[in-house]
């Protein structure tokens, strides 16, 4: 599901995986790699992708959230 959140995420916000990546502090082949689901983030990237996007980590683990077409209705901050 992770995949598939963080590309769908960066689609949301109208970001490159190079933006997404230097904004993140990692290569852009690491963001490809984990949206194409060829690697699993490491539990401190997943902190980090859910600080940036404001998302739960649980959020971002469990939910699909490719549901959503808007980025102002993933809010889901406590």
């Amino acid at each position: 599901m992770i995949a598939k959140n963080l590309k769908h995420l960066r689609h949301l916000k109208k970001l490159t995986q190079e933006i997404l990546a230097e904004d993140l502090g990692v290569t852009r082949s690491r963001i490809s790699s984990y949206e194409e689901g060829r690697s699993a983030p490491t539990l401190d990237f997943l902190i980090t992708v859910s600080d940036y996007f404001k998302i739960p980590i649980d959020t971002l683990l469990r939910k699909n959230l490719t549901l959503k077409e808007s980025a102002s209705l993933i809010n889901y901050e406590n």
